[in-house]
């Protein structure tokens, strides 16, 4: 068993030199800056922005790609949703038994540009510098220890528990077995599952009797050192006041 972390390759650019606090205190006002936009073309330059930072860090087209890719899975249902539930007043298109609200089509618009920004600002966050790194920020910030430790756990054990998954995957296949829609098929699969999630359950026990055995006491402790540079605090405030201007210009806006 092993608890290595496997964090993708880091380029180096100006996201991954910032500090990693000034840099997760900027997601996080952004992410709040973006939860207040409204307008359509607002919520779009924000996205866009975070497009530009995404590409500022070097991260791969492909984790880009991917990620956008999912967010847009999870917004179709609100875009399909949202422009059918407004008022019968709102100006519209009727499709025979169902109204399709303009302004509905907006606000739809808007919360998909909102949802695409704030999974961007995540990305940038894991993918322009190491995991633990963030999590140390996070406890310099305040964040209490309990849930950075449970966040850390959690990272490390996703990856041991799809490893374990693809070798039950390997395993069933060398017997023969392959997927149908049948009864046999949806045993072994349950059969599969309660037998991963057996050994994850003793797997962590011994984890926390060795952790316990090495002295832990449930204090969050790191190696990990910070230094505050005024580039760290420039581009701090560079991107408050970007995301502050995009609030305003938004509630204007929409006056």
């Amino acid at each position: 068993m092993t608890l290595a972390f496997r964090d993708p390759e880091t380029p180096d650019s100006p996201l991954a030199r910032w500090d990693p606090r000034w840099k997760l205190a900027a997601v996080v006002v952004s992410a709040i800056a973006v939860s207040f936009l409204e307008t359509v073309l607002v919520t779009a330059v924000a996205a866009g922005l975070f497009l530009g930072l995404a590409y500022l860090g070097r991260i791969p087209h492909r984790a880009i790609l991917g990620r956008m890719g999912l967010l847009l899975l999870a917004v179709v249902p609100v875009v399909i949703v949202v422009p059918l539930t407004q008022p019968a007043s709102d100006a519209g298109w009727d499709l025979e038994v169902i109204r399709v609200s303009i302004p509905g089509v907006f606000a739809a618009l808007a919360i998909g540009f909102r949802i695409l920004a704030v999974g961007l600002g995540g990305l940038i966050l894991t993918r322009t510098g190491p995991f633990p790194h963030v999590l140390a920020a996070a406890h310099a910030l305040f964040v209490p220890g309990v849930l950075v430790q449970i966040a850390q756990l959690a990272y490390r054990y996703t990856f041991l528990f799809s490893a374990e998954a693809r070798r039950t995957r390997i395993a069933l296949r060398t017997r023969g077995f392959r997927a149908r829609t049948d009864r046999m098929t949806y045993r072994t699969f349950g059969h599969a599952t309660g037998g991963l999630l057996v050994r994850s359950a003793d797997r962590a026990e011994s984890v926390a009797a060795a952790m316990r055995c090495r002295g832990f006491d449930g204090t969050y402790r790191t190696l990990t050192t910070f230094r505050t540079t005024p580039s760290d605090v420039l581009g701090f405030a560079v991107v408050a006041g970007l995301w502050l201007g995009l609030v305003v210009v938004d509630r204007v806006g929409g006056l």
